[in-house]
């Protein structure tokens, strides 16, 4: 299984891949999570934060940040988040740290050498 997600992701990071990775994206846009009620986000969150309580415009706020970041919707008055973005968003960090690595890496070894 670890040698197969190895090798995915060798295909992924190929520079011939850019159009398959637009299809991959295209497909993950319309992954959506549940509608939540803000209520219940509020709720959960103060539980995150030992119950010290968040105030509403805090979580409004919050929300407005993400939403304007494409993470969430909100709509009819409800959180829905964004799945399919988040993982495409994920997916290119990784692909650019691996390139940046495998930059340092040959870097690395040119000082070596020299």
């Amino acid at each position: 299984m670890v040698l197969d997600l190895d090798v995915a992701f060798v295909k992924l990071a190929n520079p011939r891949m850019s159009a398959g990775l637009m299809v991959l994206h295209s497909l993950l846009n319309s992954l959506k999570g549940e509608p939540v009620e803000p209520r219940e986000v509020r709720k959960t969150v103060d539980q995150l934060v030992n119950e010290r309580k968040v105030s509403k415009q805090s979580i409004t706020n919050a929300a407005r940040r993400l939403e304007e970041a494409n993470i969430i919707d909100r709509k009819e008055n409800k959180y829905v988040v964004n799945y399919g973005y988040l993982v495409s968003l994920l997916l290119n960090t990784m692909l650019e740290l691996n390139e940046r690595i495998i930059g340092l890496e040959e870097e690395l070894e040119s000082i070596k050498s020299a």
